[in-house]
């Protein structure tokens, strides 16, 4: 491999011998991955400089060698700097709840010693990492502030500078701010690009995949596909992971929920048996709960609870009481609810709360009061429209739309021509506006369900028709299914209508 910016960054602050082992080692190495595992091997089976340990210490945790990482610990655990750098980070709230005061503990021990300014200011930016993505947004300003205060007065330590874009990314976004958030972020991946540090750059662009997911899905594509043929590049299998779990959302926004889920299994199977990210779960719950496949949802729901045992967050808790109204455990999915309820309001997050109002109001759906369900969701829907995130909009809509359309079978008229709602017709808009071809085609079984229920039955055989000309993506296949077998029932009904009219 060629001498890359994420290893030659270290140079300004480092000893001769071991600028010369890196030297030779990346000169060996085939890709970044490839030269971690050859640092690891020369740290464990010599002693040589401090500087070379820590520097390997930092890389292996960055490519989420567990094994390794805990090899190193061992052998020089009474290296103060080294220590902060064992504690695995795999999911986005299990291991930052389990390790987070430790990690902190660790760094706080280190920093006692005397050690270097550039160690501080990367051990303050390991710290951050366990804030990523669901601690306070104040909290994870903390050790940003204190890297900031470290370049201020040490401009070689600007190498480190690029990583503070991409966290204080993430915090803009979850402030609201999204347009300020891309431009932290274009900043980041610009001053990485100049150092040559591919990680910093891949943090970066993944923050602006997730956001351009959330704003606008296509433009996220060809971010997500840069970002493969990197994690590709560095050949690093937990990069490759993540881009598989993030670009999930991608197709999840876009309603191809098959893609979304191939996506998700395919991480279980590269992976072997490290355990996944615990959105892994919660990811795969809520396609199935959106595909209203209730037992598939439950069934991974419950696979994170068990993964998870004491670490279960609010979003795991509220996709669960979903999983349980779709195969109708009312009473288990109220008691979730209410232990949900308490977390949600003390998280200050309101996205939080729009997903609580809609779950409460697909529970009042399935109960049959229908006015609660439409004003719960309806409060769902005006927090997902303050807060862009394709997947709550979606889900609101959508659930919307079927609290319309059940209220308007209460008032069927028979001479009466039914055209599409409000929500409906929002739903639809919303789909086509944006290009999510799996919605649009959720919403025309909507919308044939709508005319079946109201005896228009060659306007909802007509509607589906057309629904299956939008795409014939992999990504549509359950939806397709569910589109054919509404089309032959349809088919039964207008012969059988014709030959009785």
């Amino acid at each position: 491999m060629e001498p890359m910016g994420t290893i030659t960054k270290y140079y300004p602050f480092i000893d001769e011998e071991t600028k010369t082992i890196l030297n030779s080692l990346m000169e060996e190495s085939s890709s970044y991955y490839d030269f971690t595992q050859r640092l690891c091997k020369v740290v464990l089976e010599n002693d040589g400089p401090i500087n070379l340990t820590y520097i390997a210490a930092v890389q292996a945790w960055w490519c989420r060698l567990e094994e390794t990482m805990n090899q190193i610990q061992e052998k020089y655990k009474d290296e103060p700097c080294i220590r902060p750098w064992s504690y695995f980070l795999y999911s986005g709230i299990r291991d930052q709840a389990q390790s987070h005061d430790a990690v902190v503990e660790s760094i706080e021990k280190a920093i006692d010693w005397p050690v270097d300014d550039w160690i501080v200011t990367e051990l303050h930016l390991l710290h951050a990492f366990f804030h990523h993505p669901f601690g306070e947004v104040i909290s994870l300003y903390e050790p940003l502030e204190k890297v900031k205060l470290l370049i201020a007065a040490s401009p070689l330590l600007r190498c480190f500078e690029s990583l503070i874009y991409a966290f204080e990314g993430i915090a803009k976004t979850r402030e609201g701010d999204v347009k300020d958030a891309l431009n932290v972020l274009q900043r980041g991946k610009a001053l990485a690009e100049e150092y040559d540090d591919l990680l910093y750059k891949y943090m970066n662009m993944l923050q602006e995949g997730i956001i351009r997911t959330n704003v606008h899905v296509h433009e996220a594509v060809s971010v997500f596909e840069e970002l493969y043929d990197l994690a590709q590049d560095l050949e690093m299998p937990y990069f490759v992971a993540e881009i598989l779990n993030d670009s999930s959302l991608v197709y999840e926004t876009a309603g191809e929920f098959d893609l979304a889920i191939s996506s998700l299994h395919e991480i279980m199977k590269m992976l072997g048996d490290i355990r996944p990210s615990d959105t892994n779960w919660i990811l795969l719950s809520r396609n199935y709960s959106t595909l209203g496949d209730g037992h598939q949802s439950l069934k991974w729901i419950n696979r994170g609870f068990e993964d998870n045992g004491q670490f279960v967050g609010t979003l795991m808790l509220l996709w669960k009481a979903w999983a349980l109204i779709l195969v109708n455990l009312l009473d288990e999915s109220d008691l979730i609810l209410e232990t949900a309820y308490p977390l949600v309001i003390k998280s200050g997050l309101e996205r939080y709360l729009g997903i609580y109002y809609h779950i409460s109001g697909v529970a009042e759906l399935k109960k049959g009061d229908l006015l609660a369900a439409l004003k719960l969701i309806e409060k769902a829907w005006a927090i997902a429209e303050r807060n862009p995130a394709g997947t709550d909009q979606n889900r609101a809509l959508l659930d919307l739309a079927r609290s319309e359309i059940l209220l308007s079978n209460k008032s069927l008229e028979s001479t009466k021509v039914v055209v599409p709602g409000k929500w409906l017709s929002k739903l639809e808009k919303h789909a086509l506006d944006r290009g999510l071809h799996g919605i649009q085609m959720y919403a025309a079984l909507l919308k044939s369900e709508l005319y079946q229920n109201h005896g228009q039955l060659k306007d909802a055989h007509a509607t589906l028709q057309d629904a299956l000309n939008i795409t014939d993506s992999l990504g549509v296949v359950t939806l397709r299914k569910k589109i054919a077998e509404r089309i032959r029932e349809l088919n039964q009904l207008i012969i059988e209508s014709e030959s009785t009219g």
